[in-house]
């Protein structure tokens, strides 16, 4: 690959920009060079775009993960090569390590269409859709089991879990901003928030009428009402799925369900809209029903792991001792090649999205 070549700023614990001149960054196939530290691709475990700001997760000598982060226009696109670059690697040394086992032949895998990186998807059932845990999106690769037809690989781009609620929805950056004037004093606090449209509302409502008095923060507050409201609705591949998911959350599980239905009747391959319907259900403790939903889930997507970790959760809490062991053991198959135990130790700690607290 051609090196990217780009200027950053180290960032501090408040994500602001540490010093007034820009540094040089350098990411070339084998390694990230951040000023004069020298990073090899394949010990990024993570990395996450907020804005202009680029959050990787680094494995030490030590065995030990530290955390840093920069600040650069060009995050999301280092974001993308860096998903590129590891999850190719990382293919590399399972597929080799299977070879070298005689297991060559079990190496399975797909190129994600959003952002190109190769997706392990090794001991997984084939499903018409794939996660892709370099992006965070899911995307439709083959048509559903028993349908002959093709279908034209496509990306749900914008679509993930909100930070906020932990719905499966379209987050995106807001603004936050309050002006004021007290005789003499004057001034404005401003703040960037990434969330659902839905979880935005509330916030957006609340800046409007805290701004009605001085005036000047009204433009700010209109926009990002506006900007709540459009959401999904405008333009997305699932009008109404803000409004299902904040009736889900306020406790109208019918009309919750209802809603997500309407969605369904139009792509009946969804993962992250079924996912979303088992945590409505859970949300009324009827974790039967919701392991329908969280089976449904996996059944169009084989690797989310939301689903498999809210799989595991009801399974945990009904006292399905095989299934969860079964479940345990399919993702502790899979994770030994992704190196990650997300599903187990979620389990363990009975990990609940904000959604269900």
């Amino acid at each position: 690959m051609t090196p990217l070549k780009f200027s950053f700023h180290w960032i501090d614990e408040n994500g602001n920009a540490k010093g007034f001149l820009a540094k040089k960054g350098v990411l070339d196939a084998e390694m990230l060079k951040l000023d004069d530290t020298d990073i090899p691709i394949i010990v990024i475990l993570e990395a996450e775009v907020r804005s202009n700001l680029l959050i990787l997760s680094v494995l030490t000598d030590e065995d030990q993960s530290a955390h840093l982060g920069i600040q650069t226009s060009k995050a999301k696109q280092l974001k993308t090569e860096l998903g590129r670059l590891r999850s190719s690697a990382w293919a590399k040394a399972h597929r080799e390590s299977l070879e070298d086992k005689g297991l060559g032949h079990t190496f399975h895998h797909a190129t994600c269409p959003n952002c190109a990186a190769v997706v392990n998807l090794t001991d997984m059932a084939t499903t018409p859709q794939i996660s892709c845990q370099f992006c965070d999106t899911l995307s439709t690769i083959a048509p559903p089991p028993n349908d002959e037809g093709e279908v034209q690989p496509s990306c749900d781009r914008d679509y993930r879990l909100c930070d906020e609620c932990g719905m499966y929805s379209k987050p995106r950056q807001f603004t936050i901003f309050y002006f004021y004037f007290l005789l003499v004093v004057y001034g404005f606090q401003s703040s960037k928030t990434w969330r659902c449209p839905g979880c935005m509302r509330g916030e957006a409502w609340k800046m409007l009428f805290g701004n009605l008095i001085f005036i000047l923060g009204i433009p700010v507050a209109l926009v990002q009402l506006f900007r709540s409201y459009g959401g999904t609705d405008v333009g997305g591949p699932f009008p109404g799925l803000d409004r299902a998911n904040l009736r889900a959350r306020k406790g109208d599980l019918e009309g919750a369900v209802t809603a997500y239905r309407e969605i369904l009747n139009r792509h009946p391959i969804s993962a992250g809209v079924k996912y979303n319907i088992g945590l409505a259900l859970l949300a009324q403790d009827r974790q039967g029903d919701a392991v329908k939903l969280f089976e449904s889930s996996l059944a169009d997507c084989a690797n989310y792991q939301p689903a498999a970790v809210m799989l595991a959760h009801c399974y945990e809490q009904l006292g399905e001792s095989d299934k969860l062991a079964a479940l345990k053991s399919q993702w502790e198959a899979s994770e030994e090649n992704d190196d990650d135990n997300a599903v187990v130790e979620a389990t363990a700690k009975n990990d609940q999205p904000a959604a269900l607290e």
